[in-house]
C-alpha cells in the first residue's frame, strides 16, 4: 500500500465528531432542522471540522414533506413519548397512539416510498448541504431510502458534504438487513469520497462485516473508515462493532461508527428499539491501553455528541513503524494468484449452477458446456454402498453410568449434589428471561447525555 501513504492534501489533525440519535416524528420540516441545529451546535463548541450522523435517522426528513392520514396519526402518537407537554397534548397522543396501534402503523412501512411525488434527492442534499454550509464542517448526513441519482432507483443512501455545501459524494448499502429489503435495492459499490479532512469510505450496516469491504477502500485511498448503524437487538451492534474494530485495524486507518436509537414510532416494544453505543476508533498503538477506542457512548439508548481528535501524522508512522507492518509486508503476488484462482473457480461454479436450472435441451446443453470441467455424478441415497446394519431393538438398553464413574475410582458426591443422571438439570427460572443488556424500561423517554443541555435554549425532548 506504498502509494496509500502518499502525501495528504488535508489538514494533518482532524477533530471528529459522532452523533447518536433518537427517532422522531416532526410535524413540520422546521422542527426537524432545529433539532439538527441542536446537535451541530455542540459539535460546533467541540471545534468539529467532521460530523457523522447514524444510519436511517435521515427517515425522519420524510414525515414533515407527507400529508395523509396515517402519517398525521403517527406525528399525534409520537407525542406520547415527549415530554413537557400540556395534558391536552398527552392526551391527543395517546389516543393517537392507540389508534395507531390498532391500525398496525409503522413509520418505515409509510415513508418507505415517499420520494413518490416529492424531489426527495433535492429535499435532502438542500437541508444537509445548507446545515453543512452553515457550520463549516464537513457532514456525512444521516442515511435514507432515496431515489439513486444514477439511476432512480430506490436505495439506502447517505450523502457527504462539504463545508460549502456541495456534495461530495454518497455511498448506497451494499449488503442489505432484513429491515431493507422489503423496501430497496442494494448498492453496487463502495467509491472512496474526497473531502477536506481526508479520503472517506463508508460502510453502512452489514457492509462494515466483510473484511474484503474494508480492504477495498484502503487499496483505493481511504484514510478513515465510518460505519452507520441502525440495530433492533443487541447482538448485531455487538457484530457491527466487532466489525469496524477489525476494519479500522486491518487496514490501519481511522475510524467512528454512529447509531440511531430510540423506538420505532407506533412501536413501545423492546425489541422494536434501535439501539448503539457510537464511537471513535484509532489504531490500536494510538489508542489507551491498545484497546482501539478513542472515546464511546456509555448508555446504548441515550442520544449524544462525541468528539475526538485524529493526528495524521502518527498514523503515518504507524504505518512506517509498526510490527508487523500489515499496510507494507502484505504479499501481493501470492495474494493475487490465489484471489484470480478463487475468482475463476467461482465465476466457473456460477456457470455450471447456472445451467443446471434452465430448461433441459441436450444439443443446447452440450454446447454450453463443453468447455467446462466435468461435473460429477450425484448420488441417490439407493445408491450408496451397506457399510453396516442396525439390528438391536430401539431404543437401546440404557446404561448404568452411575455403577460406571464409582468403578473409576472417582469420590462419591455429597449428598446434596446426588440426583438421578436420568434427569434433565434444573435450569433457574429467572434465567429465561434475562436481557443480554439490563435496562429498565418502565420509562418510555429515555434520559439524554449531559452534553445535550449543555447550551443554554436547546430544545430536549425524549
Amino acid at each position: 500500500m506504498e502509494e496509500i501513504a502518499a502525501e495528504r492534501t488535508a489538514v494533518e489533525e482532524v477533530v471528529v465528531a459522532c452523533i447518536q440519535q433518537r427517532l422522531r416524528i416532526y410535524a413540520t420540516l422546521e422542527d426537524y432542522r432545529i433539532d439538527l441545529h441542536r446537535f451541530l451546535r455542540i459539535a460546533q463548541h467541540k471545534h468539529a471540522q467532521l460530523v457523522i450522523f447514524p444510519e436511517l435517522a435521515g427517515i425522519m426528513l420524510a414525515p414533515p414533506l407527507l400529508r395523509n392520514h396515517r402519517i398525521t396519526m403517527l406525528k399525534y402518537a409520537d407525542l406520547s413519548t415527549r415530554r413537557r407537554l400540556s395534558w391536552q397534548q398527552r392526551t391527543m397522543g395517546r389516543m393517537a397512539k392507540w389508534g395507531a396501534t390498532v391500525l398496525q402503523l409503522d413509520l418505515f412501512d409509510e415513508v418507505a416510498h415517499w420520494s413518490d411525488g416529492v424531489d426527495a434527492w433535492q429535499q435532502y442534499c438542500d437541508l444537509f448541504g445548507g446545515l453543512a454550509r452553515e457550520f463549516g464542517i464537513t457532514l456525512v448526513a444521516p442515511s435514507t431510502y432515496l431515489p439513486d441519482p444514477a439511476d432512480q432507483v430506490l436505495r439506502n443512501i447517505a450523502g457527504v458534504f462539504g463545508e460549502n455545501g456541495d456534495l461530495l459524494g454518497y455511498q448506497a448499502k451494499v449488503m442489505l438487513h432484513g429491515q431493507d429489503q422489503a423496501f430497496v435495492q442494494p448498492g453496487s459499490d463502495w467509491p472512496v469520497i474526497q473531502t477536506s479532512v481526508g479520503a472517506l469510505g463508508l460502510m453502512l450496516g452489514s457492509d462494515v462485516l466483510f473484511p474484503e469491504v474494508g480492504r477495498l477502500l484502503a487499496y483505493k485511498g481511504a484514510e478513515i473508515l465510518i460505519a452507520q448503524g441502525a440495530c433492533r437487538d443487541m447482538l448485531l451492534y455487538h457484530k457491527l462493532r466487532a466489525g469496524i474494530l477489525a476494519r479500522m485495524q486491518d487496514n490501519q486507518l481511522f475510524a467512528a461508527a454512529s447509531f440511531l436509537v430510540g423506538h420505532t414510532p407506533s412501536n413501545q416494544e423492546e425489541e422494536k428499539r434501535f439501539l448503539g453505543k457510537s464511537a471513535i476508533f484509532a489504531p490500536q498503538e494510538l489508542t489507551p491501553r491498545f484497546t482501539g477506542v478513542l472515546v464511546e457512548m456509555g448508555n446504548p439508548r441515550s442520544e449524544g455528541v462525541l468528539s475526538a481528535s485524529w493526528n495524521f501524522a502518527a498514523l503515518k508512522t504507524v504505518w512506517e513503524t509498526a510490527d508487523p507492518p500489515v499496510r507494507n509486508a502484505l504479499p501481493f503476488k501470492q495474494i493475487g494468484a490465489a484471489v484470480a484462482a478463487l475468482h475463476a473457480s467461482l465465476q466457473a461454479k456460477n456457470i455450471v449452477d447456472t445451467m443446471a436450472t434452465l430448461p433441459a435441451n441436450q444439443e443446447q446443453d452440450e454446447a454450453k458446456t463443453q468447455f467446462l470441467p466435468a461435473r460429477e455424478p450425484v448420488l441417490q441415497l439407493d445408491d450408496l454402498l451397506i457399510n453396516n446394519t442396525v439390528t438391536r431393538r430401539w431404543p437401546l438398553a440404557k446404561l448404568d453410568y452411575t455403577s460406571f464413574v464409582r468403578a473409576q475410582g472417582t469420590p462419591d458426591m455429597p449428598p446434596l449434589l446426588q440426583a438421578p443422571l436420568s434427569q434433565p438439570a434444573q435450569q433457574p427460572s429467572t434465567l429465561a428471561g434475562k436481557k443480554a443488556e439490563n435496562y429498565s424500561s418502565s420509562s418510555i423517554a429515555e434520559d439524554e447525555t449531559e452534553e445535550m443541555d449543555a447550551l443554554p435554549g436547546d430544545s430536549k425532548e425524549g
